[in-house]
């Protein structure tokens, strides 16, 4: 009988117990500002000569492509792309510092980053180079953090 009367208590105590659909809804807000950011929103892409001579600096030029018509801040370090140089053997022969310093960039509408990279390379032979764009959307007091690669494209170096 005790057994059945604690239960029964139980079962009251449970079924008292309120539910908060506010912070239900609240979350699903959050995250639908966050979901409406997606890297289909931004494109990156890269150019670069076809041939350039031994130890003629030659330029590449990256660009980041907002398609959204909203306003955002774009985050970033000070040069927003990564630049990716590799020889026929796939290993990488540039390096340089990335330094700390930000930059923010407020853009409505349909946007162009552009950055240009000046390199020269020594030695003769085909060199594939991409860039990545590292950046931070800051959205309605929300953010999101990007990284977008370019498609690679060789570069004949005589």
């Amino acid at each position: 009988m005790k057994q059945c009367i604690v239960i029964i208590v139980f079962l009251i105590f449970l079924g008292c117990q309120s539910i908060k659909p506010v912070q239900t809804i609240a979350s699903s807000t959050v995250a639908g500002a966050l979901s409406s950011m997606t890297q289909d929103d931004y494109s990156a892409t890269l150019s670069i000569p076809q041939k350039v001579k031994v130890n003629e600096e030659f330029t590449i030029k990256a660009e980041l492509k907002k398609e959204l018509v909203q306003k955002v801040t774009i985050s970033s370090k000070q040069q927003m792309f990564v630049y990716v140089i590799k020889d026929r053997n796939g290993k990488q022969i540039n390096s340089y510092a990335i330094t700390d310093k930000g930059k923010n960039r407020e853009v409505s509408g349909k946007v162009v980053i552009s950055e240009n990279y000046k390199y020269k390379i020594k030695q003769p032979g085909i060199y594939e180079i991409s860039a990545i764009a590292e950046f931070t959307v800051i959205k309605d007091g929300k953010s999101q953090n990007f990284k977008i690669e370019t498609d690679s494209k060789k570069v004949e170096i005589e």
